[in-house]
């Protein structure tokens, strides 16, 4: 018997895993965060024996998880780390009886709603990255029956890659910083989103939920990523010069797939099953600018981001799955 409970994390999210790692777990839980490729994402076999072996109590997928960004120039990466490995580790964490807690995105909804999406709203994604999230959504409701979904807003922290590091590296180039203005959600601290999935994880492993729920948690109140940059570099003035921002829609240098326009959630649902309260996006903020600013004037470690799944040279040409459109759940690999 085992003297403790695994809490297995998949994908070594640079924003998320390190979070998630050091923060305090109940006693009798162990935390371990293993990559796509050492699990074995996008070879179900290898993935079904390792998942055996670790006989984890729960999974937690940060996999997939990412900028929206380059997701049209990169379709094949980004179905394969949002929807198909996704449905792989539903498939076998389902057959086993794992408790499954997904990270998804406000991205599967169009953006065209007047007031914040719901849980029971219909995804609708326009991009290629918020199409992949919504059939990754789909895939882990076709194949387990314990699962939780949480969706959440744009991310931001004093660890790994992400919009508030990439303003303030640019801020201190000083002159002009152009700036999405076009984009209106919930940004979402990083560290805060941490303690919401221990939350929801440890209340679908020991069934304060039934298997099935979707939730939401983002920051409030909503905001554009040019009014949360032009608060960050305004915090990081004692640090730093302070450029000048200038507010663009993202076709004004041509980006394509685009975040959908206002993406807005409502989390009174989080807060009601789980008392989870929406962080105030500007005093995490604060706090994290003061936290980079001050780490930029020590030495720095080094850091190794979450290695892509190469998913052309792991997987044969007759394994690999077909880009489904969201809500079908036909397994399409050979012979199965």
């Amino acid at each position: 018997m085992q003297d403790s409970k695994l809490i297995l994390i998949c994908g070594r999210n640079a924003v998320l895993s390190q979070e998630l790692e050091e923060m305090l777990w109940p006693a009798g839980y162990q935390v371990r965060c293993l990559s796509g490729i050492e699990l074995g994402l996008l070879d179900i076999d290898r993935l079904r024996r390792n998942l055996t072996a670790l006989a984890p109590a729960l999974v937690i997928n940060t996999i997939g998880y990412a900028s929206p960004d380059s997701a049209e120039n990169h379709r094949t990466l980004t179905q394969a780390s949002n929807h198909w490995s996704v449905g792989d580790l539903a498939e076998v964490a389902g057959a086993q009886g794992i408790p499954l807690l997904h990270l998804s995105s406000d991205q599967v909804f169009a953006g065209d709603k007047l007031g914040p999406y719901l849980e029971t709203d219909q995804p609708d994604a326009i991009s290629v990255f918020g199409q992949a999230q919504a059939a990754g959504e789909a895939a882990v409701a076709a194949h387990c029956r314990e699962f939780a979904i949480l969706r959440t807003g744009w991310l931001f922290g004093a660890k790994g890659h992400n919009m508030l590091k990439t303003m303030l590296s640019l801020g201190k180039r000083g002159g002009r910083v152009h700036v999405p203005n076009d984009h209106i959600a919930g940004p979402t601290p990083v560290r805060e989103l941490c303690a919401a999935l221990r939350r929801v994880g440890l209340g679908l492993m020991n069934g304060e939920v039934d298997g099935g729920t979707i939730l939401h948690f983002c920051g409030k109140p909503s905001a554009t990523w040019f009014e949360s940059a032009a608060h960050a570099l305004r915090q990081a003035t004692p640090f730093q010069a302070s450029p000048e921002l200038v507010p663009i829609t993202p076709n004004r240098f041509g980006v394509t797939g685009a975040p959908a326009r206002r993406t807005e959630l409502d989390c009174s649902r989080a807060k009601a099953l789980f008392q989870l309260e929406q962080p105030d996006w500007r005093k995490a903020l604060d706090d994290c600018v003061e936290e980079i600013c001050l780490s930029d004037q020590t030495p720095n470690q080094i850091s190794i981001p979450e290695p892509q799944l190469p998913y052309r040279t792991m997987v044969p040409e007759h394994r690999r799955r077909g880009a489904l459109p969201f809500g079908i759940a036909t397994d399409r690999r050979a012979g199965r």
